[in-house]
């Protein structure tokens, strides 16, 4: 019984001697981190900033009258090709003509009355010489002298009087016979009726009450932008006469080009209950293309902002920051993970550019996932499966 024990005892120690032995013999990769590697390769990189927006005419004026009344007369319709100066609407004249009338009769009304008071300061001025002679001579008082005088500065008083209401009066006119004009609209521009916003008949208030009515739109076809919000991170890498990559709902599977033309100067906040969303209005005028684009038709695009010709590259997840500066984990001798600072340049899409910090020979760990940013610390030893990029 005895020796039984001691055998199956010796068994135990046995096992578990053995299990040291194995546990302290395990080869160090046993605890390396596994691991994905990549070389930074060579490619052409172009930075884009994608946005989206309607299409719109570069030039379309908005036309409103000037004076109120109702529309008797409209002579084009939606669609139609117009040039500079053809007539397109009119307004009821009757209260316009009886305006210039009246204008015209008070004015001659004035007028008639500034003769009579120059015929009065004439004669006025003709007592005053004669009362002055004989006052020189003792013949009158001094009493009726002064008396002839202020009787001609009173009449000269009337006469500029009678001339200012007369310059009244002609301003008067002048308005009455430019309301009449104004009841003829003509086309402003060259181009096309894009919208008429009145019918025959109906009454429209002119711009010296509020805003008044928009009776019609004409715009340039030929000419066609893009109208799109970009954010405040992203406005700073844009300027005027950039190139832009546009792409059209209408039209799928098609690439159009166009340009930066126009950069807002202040932000619009589309959001201002919260004020959280601030973005800038940017125009990107399209170049002509066969095609037709018509207003509301909507469109992505992507403003080329920066390019590089075969500069080095790496996946974006491949990097991260430590105290505002950007690093990369690459393999060390003896297979051992070494941080290394980098200068970043541009980004399309998933690559980054690498502008010092790295070579081409160099071994950068891409993944897996989370490994970059959490899992690896400095000398950590790796166990390495290296990826080949895809050059795009």
């Amino acid at each position: 019984m005895k020796i039984r024990w001691k055998t199956k005892k010796g068994k135990w120690l046995l096992a578990a001697a053995a299990f040291l032995l194995l546990w302290l013999l395990l080869p160090a990769r046993k605890h390396r981190m596994e691991v994905i590697v990549e070389r930074p390769d060579r490619r052409d990189l172009t930075e884009l900033i994608p946005a989206s927006g309607t299409i719109r005419p570069v030039v379309e004026v908005r036309i409103t009258p000037d004076v109120s009344g109702e529309v008797v007369e409209l002579f084009v319709r939606e669609g139609d090709a117009v040039k500079a100066g053809d007539l397109l609407l009119k307004i009821r004249q009757d209260l316009y003509l009886s305006q210039v009338e009246q204008a015209g009769a008070s004015l001659g009304s004035l007028r008639a009355q500034c003769a009579r008071q120059r015929a009065e300061v004439r004669q006025a001025r003709l007592n005053h010489e004669r009362d002055r002679k004989l006052y020189e001579l003792n013949a009158v008082s001094a009493a009726e002298y002064q008396a002839s005088k202020t009787e001609l500065e009173v009449a000269e008083s009337g006469l500029r009087a009678a001339e200012f209401a007369i310059r009244s009066g002609e301003a008067q006119l002048k308005e009455a016979r430019e309301n009449l004009l104004k009841t003829t609209l003509y086309a402003p521009i060259s181009g096309t009726v894009s919208r008429i916003g009145v019918e025959k008949g109906e009454r429209v208030v002119g711009t010296s009450q509020m805003a008044g009515t928009e009776l019609l739109r004409i715009a340039d076809f030929s000419r066609m932008e893009v109208g799109v919000e970009v954010g405040e991170s992203d406005i700073v890498r844009i300027e005027s006469g950039d190139s832009v990559q546009v792409e059209v709902d209408a039209y799928p599977g098609r690439s159009f080009r166009g340009w930066v033309t126009q950069i807002a100067n202040s932000a619009k906040n589309l959001d201002e209950r919260f004020n959280q969303v601030t973005n800038f209005a940017v125009r990107i005028e399209l170049l002509p293309d066969s095609v037709k684009f018509l207003p509301g038709m909507s469109a992505a695009v992507s403003i080329v902002t920066d390019e590089r010709r075969n500069c080095l590259t790496l996946p974006v997840e491949s990097l991260f920051t430590r105290n505002k500066e950007t690093f990369v984990w690459t393999v060390g001798p003896g297979n051992t993970a070494e941080a290394r600072k980098v200068v970043t340049g541009i980004q399309q899409r998933d690559r980054i550019e690498i502008r010092s910090g790295l070579s081409d020979e160099d071994l950068v760990v891409t993944g897996p996932p989370g490994t970059v940013t959490k899992a690896l610390t400095e000398g950590q030893r790796l166990r390495v499966s290296e990826r080949k990029s895809k050059t795009s």
